[in-house]
């Protein structure tokens, strides 16, 4: 990588940021209409402390993983940045 071009490393991060930006888009539409979204943070947030301790962030740097985990805070704070009709009950929450 010493004697990378430097603008193909330009587009490639142009396309890495593209992307970070449509796979945003993506999940924050997933996030807001998740049937159980109760359920769905509880497990995303779990799984998020269990990336952070085992071998899934273990290749990344301290910056990385904070990055990472600050990544997946912002996209489980978008349901309470969208529209407030999205505050109707969830259907079968809390389960019987």
């Amino acid at each position: 990588m010493e004697n990378a071009d430097p603008r193909a490393l330009r587009q490639e991060i142009e396309v890495l940021m593209a992307m970070q930006a449509g796979i945003t888009v993506i999940l924050s539409s997933l996030i807001a209409t998740h049937p159980r979204y109760r359920e769905f943070q509880l497990h995303l947030t779990a799984l998020v402390e269990l990336a952070d301790a085992g071998a899934l962030w273990k290749p990344l740097s301290a910056r990385q993983r904070e990055i990472a985990r600050l990544y997946v805070e912002e996209l489980q704070s978008i349901h309470s940045r969208l529209s407030p009709t999205l505050d109707e009950p969830e259907p079968g929450w809390p389960r019987e």
